[in-house]
C-alpha cells in the first residue's frame, strides 16, 4: 500500500500562512481565525492580497497563485490554511507551480473547492488535510471545528482520529482499510476526464465523499460519473460526510440512503454515512488523505479510524 509523502510537523511558535485560492474572504472573519489560529500557540502571515476580489474570486489568478506558491517557497512557514472555498481553484490548475510545491512539502488544510489542491497534493505524493478554514470554522472558535483532529493532523501530537459510537450510520456491512481519498464530490466529479482527476489506482482505498445543498439525482449522477470514470477503482470501503441538505423533500417516498446504495450497486464494501468533515453542521473534522484509514460496518453500526500521521 502506497502512503503519501509526510511534510515536517508543526509545533507551538510555528508560522502558519493563509491563502486565499478560491471565494471572496470576510474581512471579519478572517481576523476571528487569524486570531484563533493564535490562540493555538501558533504565529500567522496573511498573504499579501487575501481580502482582493474579483468576481465570485478572491482576486485574480495571478494574485491567488502568488499567494500559494509564496508561502510554499517560503522554508519559514510551516503549514498553508486556506482562508476559504467557495469556487475558483480551477483557474488555478494550469498555472500551479507543482515542482515548487513537491520541493517544499508542507501541510495544505481546507476542503469544499479546496478538493482541486487536495487531488493535485495527492498527484505529487504528498499528503494534505480535508479540514476547518481560517474564515470559516476556525472563525467560529473550537466548537465550529474538532480540535483534537486538527491538532494531531499538523502536530501529530495526540491520536489520530476515530470515530465515536453514533457519529455513523452504517449502509452496508463488511470492513476495508486503505489509503483515504476524496473530497467534495461536486469537485470529484467535475474534475472527472481532466489532468487533474481523481486518480484510478490499483490500490486499496478508503473513499470519503461529500458535499452541501446538491439534490439526490446529482448525487447519483455524480457518483455514477465517478463510477464510470474509473475513479472508484479500488475501493475497500466509502464513508460519506453529513451530506448536509442533500436529503430529499418531505414529498419524495425515498431516502438518500437508498439513492447512495443504489449509485454504488456492486460494490461488496462497507459503506457508512456522517463522517463530519467539510460542510456540516458539526463541528468540523480533520481528515489527513493520503494516510491509511479503516472502515467497519456491522448492522447500523460503524466505525471509522485514521491509522497514522500525514506529518513527521
Amino acid at each position: 500500500m502506497t502512503v503519501a509523502r509526510r511534510p515536517r510537523a508543526l509545533k507551538r511558535g510555528d508560522l502558519v500562512g493563509v491563502a486565499a485560492p478560491a471565494g471572496p474572504v470576510d474581512e471579519e472573519r478572517l481576523r476571528l481565525g487569524v486570531a484563533e489560529l493564535e490562540r493555538l500557540g501558533f504565529a500567522v502571515r496573511v498573504a499579501d492580497g487575501v481580502l482582493e476580489r474579483k468576481g465570485f474570486t478572491a482576486g485574480s489568478v495571478e494574485n491567488r497563485l502568488r499567494q500559494l506558491h509564496e508561502l510554499f517557497a517560503d522554508p519559514v512557514v510551516g503549514a498553508v490554511v486556506c482562508a476559504r472555498g467557495g469556487a475558483g481553484t480551477i483557474h488555478l490548475l494550469p498555472g500551479l507551480d507543482r515542482v515548487l510545491l513537491e520541493e517544499n512539502p508542507k501541510p495544505l488544510v481546507g476542503y469544499s473547492d479546496v478538493t482541486l489542491l487536495h487531488l493535485e497534493m495527492e498527484r505529487l505524493g504528498l499528503t494534505s488535510l480535508h479540514g476547518p478554514m481560517v474564515a470559516r470554522e476556525l472563525a467560529g472558535g473550537d466548537t465550529a471545528y474538532d480540535l483534537a483532529s486538527l491538532w494531531h493532523a499538523l502536530t501529530g501530537e495526540g491520536h489520530p482520529y476515530a470515530s465515536g459510537p453514533d457519529d455513523l450510520l452504517a449502509l452496508a456491512p463488511g470492513k476495508g482499510e486503505g489509503v483515504l481519498r476524496g473530497g467534495c464530490l461536486s469537485l470529484l466529479a467535475a474534475a472527472a476526464g481532466t489532468a487533474w482527476a481523481l486518480r484510478s489506482v490499483d490500490e486499496p482505498t478508503i473513499l470519503f465523499v461529500e458535499d452541501v445543498d446538491e439534490k439526490p439525482y446529482r448525487i447519483d449522477r455524480m457518483l455514477r460519473q465517478l463510477r464510470a470514470s474509473g475513479a472508484l477503482q479500488g475501493v475497500t470501503g466509502v464513508v460519506f460526510g453529513d451530506m448536509k441538505g442533500c436529503a430529499p423533500g418531505f414529498h419524495e417516498d425515498y431516502r438518500l440512503e437508498e439513492v447512495l446504495l443504489e449509485a454504488l450497486d456492486g460494490f461488496e464494501v462497507p459503506v457508512a454515512l456522517g463522517l463530519s468533515s467539510g460542510h456540516t453542521t458539526h463541528p468540523n473534522v480533520t481528515l489527513p488523505l493520503g494516510v491509511r484509514a479503516r472502515l467497519e460496518c456491522r448492522g447500523e453500526e460503524a466505525s471509522f479510524e485514521v491509522l497514522e500521521a500525514p506529518v513527521e
